[in-house]
Parts: C-alpha cells; structure tokens; sequence
C-alpha cells in the first residue's frame, strides 16, 4: 500500500503531463488548430477580394445607366461571336 499510492500518483502525474501536449486539447492540437484558423482567414480574405471585384466589375450595370450599344460591342468583342446579318473583316 505504501508503493502502490505513490505510483498511482505519479502515473497520473505522466498521464496528465503528456495529454497537456499530445492530447486532443494539448499544445499540439492547439497550434494545429491555430494553422487552420490562420489559412481559413487567408482563404477568407481571398474570397473576399474576389467578391469585392466582381462586385466592383457590376457596379456599372444598374438598371438605366448602361449604353446598349457599348454593352453590345463589350460582349462581342470578349466572346467573339458576331450576328448572321453581320461582315466579320480581318485586317492582316
């Protein structure tokens, strides 16, 4: 009985002491949670630009404020395509 108490004490203690860096709380799992957090808000961050240009890119297509006809000549030229009533010329 003497033995026996002084190791269960000390059993724990190691216990413990070795779940504090290598369990699921411990300090591993917390700088490899902290890695995640940190990419996810780049990854956020990212997304976030994106969306902001995209947004940016449609500011000026509101109801009313766009010309028809740049709009036309903007499509067709990113697209390429042309109409069947059209003449596509190529300058060489």
């Amino acid at each position: 009985m003497l033995i026996a108490l002084p190791l269960a004490l000390i059993a724990g203690i190691l216990y413990f002491y070795t779940q504090s860096f290598i369990g699921d709380y411990g300090s591993i799992a917390r700088e490899d949670a902290l890695s995640r957090l940190k990419a996810a808000e780049r990854e956020n961050q990212r997304l976030q630009n994106v969306l902001e240009e995209k947004l940016n890119r449609n500011k000026g297509l509101r109801q009313g404020s766009v010309d028809l006809d740049l709009l036309d000549e903007r499509a067709r030229e990113e697209l390429g395509l042309i109409r069947t009533d059209e003449v596509f010329l190529i300058e060489e």
